[in-house]
């Protein structure tokens, strides 16, 4: 009934458009306690001055061997072979191998493309198909979400962002406009069931004027 008393503030809302630097960085990495700091933000390594030139030269060596796709799809299967790959092991490294490759996307699109004929082939044979993508297991998945992440970020700049940044607004507007627990992070209003607040609370709306 009151939906229309947000109207303005949602079409002067702009959407806050991260550049494409730090979108990648939110998009790929977990974030850090050290924020700023954290050397896949910054790109310095701390290293010792008189070592520095051999681990450059091991560095160039690696990035030489990463640009041979049989090598690379070896080393992938190798790694997921290990049983102390974790979950968060892989999608770390799925996203240190797309900032390695991000200036060679093509090269970077036939390796997932690769990958993923081998992990479907994997389900087929399983039997279960219909369990694919579902549960992100492998590092060609996060790459495929990372890969989607940098296509993606022009079109989401330059046109879906702002309609679905402000239907976000609207919607966040909604449900503020009921009884919020901040304690238990659950509301009167939402579009999530676990979120809902199920108590019945007593409330009244509080209008501030800012001059």
């Amino acid at each position: 009934s009151t939906w229309g008393d947000q109207t303005n503030d949602i079409n002067e809302a702009r959407i806050p458009v991260l550049d494409y630097k730090t979108y990648t960085d939110r998009v790929f990495f977990l974030p850090s306690k050290d924020g700023e700091k954290d050397v896949m933000i910054t790109g310095k390594l701390d290293i010792p001055e008189n070592r520095r030139p051999t681990v450059e030269q091991a560095l160039n060596q690696f990035s030489n061997l990463l640009n041979s796709k049989s090598f690379l799809i070896n080393f992938i299967h190798t790694l997921e072979k290990q049983k102390e790959f974790s979950a968060r092991a892989k999608v770390y490294f799925a996203s240190l191998l797309t900032v390695a490759l991000h200036g060679k996307l093509e090269y970077y699109t036939d390796i997932m493309r690769t990958l993923f004929l081998e992990l479907m082939e994997q389900y087929v044979v399983a039997k279960n198909p219909k369990l694919m993508l579902r549960r992100s297991e492998t590092v060609v998945e996060r790459m495929l979400s990372n890969w989607m992440s940098i296509c993606l970020y022009q079109y989401l700049k330059d046109n879906a962002g702002e309609p679905l940044y402000k239907l976000f607004k609207a919607i966040k507007h909604q449900v503020e406009k009921g009884p919020v627990d901040a304690v238990q992070m659950k509301a009167k209003y939402t579009l999530n069931d676990t979120g809902l607040l199920g108590d019945d609370v007593e409330y009244s709306q509080l209008v501030c004027s800012f001059h």
